[in-house]
């Protein structure tokens, strides 16, 4: 049998094939491919010939050594850090972490499979369909940048897809739910009052946290009765915190205040004042309030009036439910609420217009008549089936 080269005669009497696809344009070191098991000298030459023409087609790529973890930490992050604004790289960083479970595989070596066992791993810990998402989104942007620079062929988190998206609960309270929590505070201890404007302001101008922390009082234009929301706050401990641009360009926004609003913030001004000059509204000692001392406030108050628990977040929605039950229509709530697109508006609140859809079907209702002046006589009597009703159906 004549020798074919690259391809060796094993001791089980099957053969292995071996094929060189030229260099690491990263190591520098040659490129080779090895497969073993082949039962004949053809199919060992075949598969090397197969490979041959897939690396000229470019359906394999020369990076084949590069671990994931050194293409994360030399390409992708600085790439990213570089596409993005500050305060979303800060939040991304915990991601990355999650990304650890492919760190010490070849990009080349990873596969469908090890892509959905990482997504079940995630599933197992009972983390939220919502925040596997976000995190494959980030492994998807890191292989469609090594597919980019040449490095891999295709994106294999593409090829497994997404997870699906949790439904959006949205849990509010009612006015009458807010008027029992609201009621709970002791305006005269001034950290008390401090929370009661607070979750005053959240309650009726639906803002989010971190825009509500930023919010300064050279924003507030009490003649006018508006406030400006022109930037949010990225806050990871006191030491550690900045101001940044809104979540979207249609975070930017100028709400008007009601006269009780008005009031409150301005009866709070003056608390604040004896305390020292601060800028920032939502704040004793001019350092931003802290989320979480928010939620607990927030729980301890709600288990004192009986009602619900809810989380901050869901302060934003009441406001919308509120603003719906007044008759806003979606693009007015649109704009309230700072949405960068109204089908995250119509997607999120429009279950919440019951009486809405009541007074639709009331309205409906004798619209549409009915006349018997021109009737069309049919000749239709039935079938075998149904003659036996028609003496029936006439008599009613």
């Amino acid at each position: 049998m004549p020798k074919i080269p690259n391809v060796y005669p094993m001791p089980n009497g099957t053969f292995r094939a071996s094929v060189s696809l030229g260099f690491d344009p990263i190591t520098g070191k040659r490129i080779q491919k090895f497969k073993n098991g082949f039962k004949t000298q053809k199919e060992a030459q075949e598969w090397r010939l197969r490979m041959l023409a897939d690396f000229g087609k470019g359906s394999i790529t020369v990076n084949s050594t590069m671990t994931f973890k050194k293409f994360l930490d030399d390409y992708f992050i600085p790439d990213y850090k570089s596409q993005v604004r500050k305060r979303t790289f800060d939040m991304t960083q915990s991601k990355f972490k999650r990304l650890s479970y492919f760190e010490n595989m070849k990009l080349s070596d990873i596969q469908a499979p090890h892509v959905k066992q990482w997504q079940n791993s995630m599933f197992i810990e009972g983390l939220s369909n919502n925040y596997i998402r976000s995190v494959h989104q980030i492994l998807q942007q890191v292989f469609d940048l090594a597919v980019k620079l040449g490095m891999l062929s295709s994106n294999v988190a593409k090829t497994v897809g997404n997870v699906k998206k949790d439904r959006p609960k949205v849990d509010f309270w009612t006015v009458e739910e807010f008027q029992l929590f609201i009621g709970t505070f002791d305006k005269s201890n001034i950290y008390e009052l401090l929370y009661f404007t607070t979750f005053w302001f959240f309650f009726m101008t639906g803002v989010r946290t971190s825009e509500l922390q930023a919010i300064e009082w050279s924003k507030i234009d009490f003649e006018k009765g508006t406030v400006l929301i022109d930037c949010s706050m990225y806050y990871k401990n006191q030491k550690e915190w900045y101001l940044t641009d809104t979540k979207s360009i249609s975070g930017v926004r100028l709400l008007y205040l009601d006269d009780d609003t008005l009031e409150h913030l301005k009866y709070w001004k003056k608390a604040q004042s004896q305390i020292g000059e601060c800028k920032f509204v939502f704040s004793i000692a001019d350092s931003p309030l802290v989320k979480s001392t928010l939620k607990r406030v927030l729980k301890s108050h709600s288990d004192y009036a009986k009602i619900k628990s809810i989380r901050i977040h869901d302060l934003r929605h009441s406001h919308a439910s509120f603003m719906l039950s007044l008759g806003m229509n979606d693009l007015e709530m649109q704009n309230r609420l700072g949405h960068a697109d109204i089908k995250t508006t119509l997607g999120t609140y429009s279950h919440l217009r019951p009486n809405a859809m009541k007074e639709v079907a009331t309205r409906m209702t004798g619209k549409v008549v009915v006349s018997d002046n021109n009737i069309r006589k049919s000749k239709f009597n039935g079938n075998q089936h149904t003659k036996k009703f028609q003496s029936k159906v006439l008599s009613d």
